[in-house]
């Protein structure tokens, strides 16, 4: 029997993980779940990668039961992979938490003559949001 911990930890990071498969597509998530299944069993590995798939196709008319199924089966695995590899709980949070989107950048490059406020304009913005600082470039 497992402790009422381990299955608060399972449950909140598999409902967590459903909703990422949603929002962040399955091959980011597919990517996270083999990082964190990293030290499972040949078996263990191949049923994380197989809920992934399933769950995916089963979300694509997405149902109060088919999110709750998923969350079950994520549950399931997540519980039985934390009991045999209890180092693995500090990386459960990573499992659950979204990808963050990529980054979007615009350039826009001004160049001309002719009237501008304070003469002559010469150079360009880069428009940088949705990702990471780059160090005041």
């Amino acid at each position: 029997m497992y402790d009422a911990e381990l299955m608060a930890v399972a449950t909140g990071a598999a409902g967590t993980l459903v909703a990422a498969i949603t929002t962040s597509g399955v091959d980011k998530m597919r990517l996270k779940v083999a990082h964190f299944f990293r030290r499972g069993t040949p078996e263990q590995q191949r049923a994380a990668a197989q809920a992934v798939d399933d769950i995916a196709a089963t979300l694509t008319s997405p149902s109060a039961e088919a999110r709750e199924l998923a969350a079950n089966i994520w549950t399931r695995l997540i519980v039985q992979y934390l009991a045999e590899h209890c180092d693995a709980i500090s990386e459960v949070g990573e499992l659950a938490v979204p990808t963050p989107p990529a980054s979007r950048v615009w350039n826009q490059h001004n160049t001309g003559t002719g009237t501008f406020i304070g003469g002559d304009v010469h150079g360009g913005l880069t428009f940088n949001y949705g990702g990471v600082p780059d160090g005041g470039r």
